[in-house]
């Protein structure tokens, strides 16, 4: 008996094993918005775009810290050298003195001074103003341009993901085509052993049925290379295969012309090229704003706790600066035309864009358009080729009609439905690439 308990406690946990095995091999179930959020979070193109974000951010700071104090501590030692020579009969030092190399204060006395310097800017007529705003603007662009990166994953995700069930599809008629075509043989074999039916209506159902598995194995590696192209579009480096949920029938597409005036005025790419638009135009007035004097304020203090007698031990001064640039060769004109010349090629490359968004709208409008009439014709196609094939199979069976009519019936009965099950996910796939030229993903702006 105890023999006996163990054996089955052993095929018990064996069973049990292989469960785990089974469930653990089993495709993870994948819906397409999961599939979105995957490829989000794992695209390095989306990390890289957050990243780039990051950086402009950075530049929008060290601008900005232009308008605030600059404070920076200094300490300072000197061992000069010092002659000692007579004149007038007299005993005298003679400190060292910088004799040639610019204009500035010769002497140089030695000392060890301990001290702190402050510089701020009182006014420069406007143009860190428009510096700082340039910057933000240039941010912004580039938070339109994560934006756009995000849609554009969005869209390939969709795409494969929507192809990977048309694969399915396709090879779900390619199995079914099989099995039909193998009992087809298999009864027209039967019939041919009996003298009912002549050998060459066996070989061409033996055709039929190598064609057909010619077709499932096509289909097959279709499938395989479906799911490799949704996985690196998910952000993945392995193939991987899923259990994908099927997406609900999507709406006819809307008006057209509400579609363009929606792409025009949302559009992250083309709100990003405003936004560089803008900050080229706030560089054209910090460009002009150079020709400006600029006023500074300047403080320093510390202590000299070593050095020559003439030094005290204590000093502080502050005073402002004014700067006027009165001759620099043309390099402030040139400054302001330079950015001038940006902000209009800015302004017409905006345009340039805003026409390739409004085509891209106008044809992926179309395309939508004309694959869901595509759904409805193709399902009409494939209901009249499956009442052929049920009447091309009922005049075989009775003998009227021969095999190559039958065959022919089963090729426009599968093309059909080939047809039909490629049309639905080709509807859904351009209604996605519509949705994206019109700008209206969602995920690309709600998503972390």
């Amino acid at each position: 008996m105890r023999h006996a308990a163990g054996v089955w406690v052993v095929l018990l946990l064996g069973l049990c094993a292989a469960t785990q095995i089974a469930l653990a091999q089993q495709p993870a179930t994948l819906s397409l918005v999961q599939a979105r959020q995957i490829a989000l979070s794992n695209r390095p193109l989306v990390r890289a775009g957050d990243l780039s974000v990051a950086a402009a951010q950075q530049n929008t700071i060290q601008v900005k810290s232009a308008r605030y104090p600059q404070l920076s501590a200094s300490v300072t030692a000197v061992d000069a050298y010092r002659e000692n020579t007579t004149q007038d009969g007299k005993d005298v030092t003679l400190d060292t003195r910088i004799a040639a190399g610019g204009l500035n204060n010769p002497t140089v006395l030695r000392r060890e001074s301990n001290g702190l310097f402050l510089s701020q800017l009182v006014t420069d007529f406007g143009r860190t103003s428009s510096l700082v705003e340039s910057a933000q603007l240039a941010e912004t662009a580039q938070k339109h341009l994560a934006e756009a990166t995000r849609a554009q994953v969005i869209l390939e995700v969709s795409d494969a993901y929507f192809a990977t069930l048309e694969a399915q599809a396709v090879l779900q008629v390619a199995t079914k085509t099989v099995e039909s075509r193998t009992l087809t043989f298999e009864r027209i074999a039967g019939l041919a052993r009996n003298k009912l039916k002549s050998e060459l209506d066996v070989r061409f159902a033996q055709v039929n049925v190598e064609e057909a598995r010619l077709l499932r194995l096509r289909a097959d590696n279709a499938l395989e290379a479906a799911f490799a192209r949704l996985a690196t579009a998910m952000g993945y480096h392995d193939a991987r295969r899923f259990q994908l949920t099927e997406e609900p029938p999507a709406d006819p597409v809307g008006p057209l012309d509400s579609l363009l005036e929606q792409a025009v005025a949302v559009r992250p790419d083309l709100a990003s090229l405003r936004a560089d638009r803008e900050a080229a135009r706030k560089s054209v007035d910090a460009a002009k704003a150079l020709a400006y004097p600029t006023i500074s304020l300047y403080a320093a203090a510390g202590v000299t706790p070593w050095g020559d007698e003439r030094f005290s031990k204590n000093y502080g001064a502050i005073g402002l600066n004014l700067s006027v640039p009165l001759f620099d060769g043309g390099r402030i004109s040139s400054l302001q035309q330079q950015a001038q010349l940006k902000a209009l090629a800015l302004s017409e490359n905006l345009l340039e864009a805003e026409n390739i968004v409004l085509r891209s709208v106008r044809v992926a409008w179309l395309n939508a358009r004309s694959g869901y009439e595509n759904i409805e014709i193709t399902g009409h196609l494939r209901d009249a080729a499956s009442q052929a094939l049920l009447l091309a199979d009922s005049r075989y069976k009775l003998g009227i009609t021969s095999i190559v009519e039958l065959n022919q019936a089963q090729l426009s009965a599968i093309d059909a439905e080939i047809s039909y099950a490629r049309a639905r996910y080709q509807f859904l796939t351009a209604r996605a690439v519509l949705d994206f030229q019109v700008g209206s993903f969602e995920q690309a702006h709600s998503m972390p």
